[in-house]
């Protein structure tokens, strides 16, 4: 393709799409800073070395899937493009995969073309499936112009209010910080609230179909993580050391509170799946992952949302799945789209599983876990 042979090509002064590389680290985080975050703040030393790390040291290794920069012809970076290579399997047989996101332009009105041509080349790429589970409207007006529209069953986010008065609050403190102020008396009427029994937001009484539940660590998800995804026709293929690496990646998230990863039981103490999340008291718990066998959806999620609830959250956010759909309505959640998941692969069996719901392709299997995503990064 001409893209790929213009990649292939392009030196350390020409113009067009080039593979990235660490000469490239400073000057992504510039575009990432002033794209992303404070645009009048220059890129903190830590942004620079997390995406070197996340994209150039990675163990995720795959040589010919790799982030992309677009140079413009005066020899400046003025697009890229986060790419991480990801292992899956369909129906037992291994895919290679690609995950994208994190992907900018510097003044578009002088790069019109940048963010399509570095799309296009990414998806010229030799995976058998490219994912996106970050695309905002632009991108995903992008992705779709190329004719791969979003996956909507992957597409919504959920919130499932606990306590309204805090939850009005932290929304309004995460553009106005002053309102933080206001969260005490916010807990105090919502303490009021909960005695309500026609209050809408009390979580009912008695768990559904759950035993017990526990904190656990790292070495437990990834004993038990594989028996939780084998009913999806598309899913990751963790080894251990990649599936910890991704864990370990997923703790040094810290804008949203503390990691607390937990295991739900069956009354026989059979496991019956897990979850992670952020969370921390008057805050938005925000969910990375719930992992469940078939019919245990409605356990797992029952006692994350009462360990938030207990924790002192005022809601808890997530990214929807087909496969909780019914619990998370069953739950009183309400949905919501921000950003699409969208696939592109020539294989129309492989698509088509993705588009039933057959699939585990977001979270810990795509890009939700990288700092990234909805991190801060200090000075």
């Amino acid at each position: 393709m001409a893209e790929a042979d213009q990649r292939g090509a392009a030196g350390p002064t020409q113009s067009g799409i080039q593979t990235f590389e660490a000469s490239h680290v400073a000057a992504v985080a510039e575009l990432f800073q002033s794209t992303f975050r404070r645009p009048r703040d220059p890129a903190p030393d830590a942004l620079r070395n997390y995406l070197e790390d996340i994209f150039l040291n990675h163990r995720l290794s795959d040589p010919d899937i790799c982030s992309l920069v677009f140079v413009d012809a005066g020899g400046k970076v003025a697009g890229f493009i986060g790419v991480l290579p990801a292992r899956l399997t369909f129906r037992g047989e291994p895919l290679r995969a690609a995950v994208a996101g994190s992907l900018m332009v510097d003044n578009p009105a002088e790069n019109p073309l940048a963010g399509a041509r570095l799309l296009r080349s990414f998806l010229s790429g030799p995976q058998d499936l490219s994912i996106s589970e970050s695309a905002n409207a632009l991108s995903a007006g992008m992705w779709e112009r190329l004719g791969h529209k979003p996956v909507a069953a992957y597409s919504l986010d959920w919130v499932r209010v606990l306590r309204p008065v805090g939850f009005g609050v932290a929304a309004l403190a995460s553009g106005f910080r002053p309102a933080k102020m206001l969260s005490p008396l916010a807990m105090a009427v919502d303490a009021g609230l909960g005695r309500i029994a026609r209050n809408p937001f009390r979580l009912e009484s008695g768990r559904r179909g759950g035993g017990l539940a526990a904190d656990v660590g790292d070495d437990e998800l990834v004993a038990h993580i594989p028996e939780f995804i084998e009913q999806f026709a598309v899913r990751p293929d963790w080894d251990d050391d990649r599936l910890r690496w991704i864990l370990k990646h997923a703790d040094r998230k810290k804008r949203y509170g503390r990691t607390f990863k937990r295991l739900v039981y069956g009354k026989g103490g059979k496991p019956l799946g897990c979850y992670i999340y952020y969370g921390r008291p008057r805050g938005i718990a925000w969910v990375l992952q719930i992992l469940a066998r078939p019919d245990s959806a409605a356990a797992v999620l029952d006692d994350l949302l009462r360990h938030a609830h207990d924790l002192g959250s005022v809601a808890v956010r997530g990214r929807a799945h087909p496969s909780l759909m019914n619990a998370l309505t069953r739950e009183n959640a309400f949905f919501f789209s921000r950003s699409s998941t969208v696939v592109c692969s020539r294989n129309a069996d492989l698509t088509g599983a993705i588009n039933s719901g057959d699939a585990l392709v977001t979270g810990l299997a795509a890009e939700a876990w990288i700092r990234l995503i909805g991190d801060e990064f200090d000075q």
